[in-house]
């Protein structure tokens, strides 16, 4: 019979199925002696979790879903030559779904939503203060001797912020959008559904009133922001066009009083060279018509551009009240608790029987 170098079998070092199923058995009658362990060790992470689940305050889910109609209709035809001299570039473009649910955290459209003024519970001021008093900032800065103690903004002008005011904006900012690094959870959230282009925005604070009127103020800015940014070029280009019309036509008007005050003055009696200041006059005028006509038709076609390239964004459902509010669920907290608390202790009576079979095998 061959044998190894060793003289051992090849499996003799494997374990045997009913080698398995008596290790399992022998775990599981540690694991049932020491039950009230256990238990004992599971219920300060029950009672901690159910503690954390109790002192969490009442939220407000707010959602606001909209959708966007970026407006290029392709109708421009025979005119896009002329729309491409202008700088317009045709019939625009698709809107840009990441671009646009991205800017609605930056710190432009946050910084100004927090600055708008709303009424929260009968009181008028800005976001920025309202999220201040509703969230006990004050009590976080009472040892503070920075300057943050008893901190409202009085004013909305942030180039001329002092350090202070620029610290607090950071931190309200950050508490808004979130932070993972400093483990702060975004109050306002964003969701877009490719099949239907849906986009969502959320907001949950502890305030129902703050939760409804501020997430409005959110839509609203950032619709704001992104049709003035989607059509700042062709905006440009109008009003440059509109400039040129305006101008062109009050010099129309300027001659066209000259050439009338000049015939008034002569009563039709003109000589060789009042007919020549006559004749120019006429001239300037004739000029002046058509580059009239011709700068008020570019103007139109512009402003059909424009019009065609602005975005329409369209709210689809806005929130309104009551809003069903958000408390923690005792059951999930039990269940957490339970899982982590009987892990640990599942963990220190398996260790601790494995030391002691080792032990004994050693002795």
């Amino acid at each position: 019979m061959s044998t190894t170098s060793t003289g051992q079998h090849p499996d003799d070092d494997e374990i045997s199925l009913k080698e398995l199923l008596l290790t399992i058995q022998s775990y599981w009658q540690e694991f049932w002696r020491f039950k009230w362990l256990i238990i004992l060790i599971t219920i300060p992470f029950i009672m901690l979790m159910l503690f954390f689940a109790i002192s969490k305050p009442v939220t407000y889910p707010t959602k606001l879903t909209f959708m966007v109609d970026d407006g290029s209709s392709s109708s421009l035809g025979a005119v896009s030559g002329l729309l491409g001299s202008f700088g317009l570039g045709g019939a625009g473009g698709d809107y840009n779904v990441e671009q646009m649910l991205a800017l609605v955290k930056s710190r432009k459209i946050i910084q100004s939503v927090l600055f708008k003024n709303a009424e929260i519970n009968g009181k008028e001021d800005f976001y920025a203060n309202h999220l201040i008093e509703i969230y006990s900032y004050h009590e976080k800065w009472e040892e503070d001797t920075l300057g943050f103690k008893n901190f409202y903004f009085v004013h909305d002008s942030v180039p001329a912020f002092d350090l202070i005011e620029s610290s607090v904006l950071k931190q309200l900012h950050s508490f808004v959008i979130g932070n993972p690094d400093e483990g702060i959870e975004s109050l306002l959230s964003t969701s877009n559904s490719e099949s239907t282009g849906i986009m969502t925005l959320s907001l949950e604070t502890e305030h129902e009133e703050l939760s409804i009127k501020m997430l409005k103020d959110i839509y609203e800015e950032l619709s704001r922001y992104y049709v003035k940014k989607s059509t700042e070029k062709q905006q440009h280009t109008y009003d440059a066009l509109k400039f040129k019309t305006d101008s062109t036509l009050t010099a129309l008007r300027s001659i066209e009083y000259q050439l009338a005050n000049f015939k008034d003055r002569n009563y039709g009696l003109f000589s060789k060279k009042d007919q020549l200041k006559v004749m120019q006059l006429e001239a300037q005028v004739k000029i002046l018509y058509t580059l009239y006509g011709e700068t008020l038709k570019n103007l139109e076609v512009t402003e059909f551009a424009l019009r065609d390239q602005t975005p329409v964004i369209q709210i689809i459902d806005a929130p309104i009240p009551p809003i069903k509010p958000v408390d923690a669920s005792l059951a999930k907290a039990i269940i957490i608790g339970g899982i982590l608390g009987g892990f640990l202790a599942v963990l220190l009576v398996g260790g601790r029987k494995l030391v002691r079979d080792v032990v004994e095998k050693i002795e």
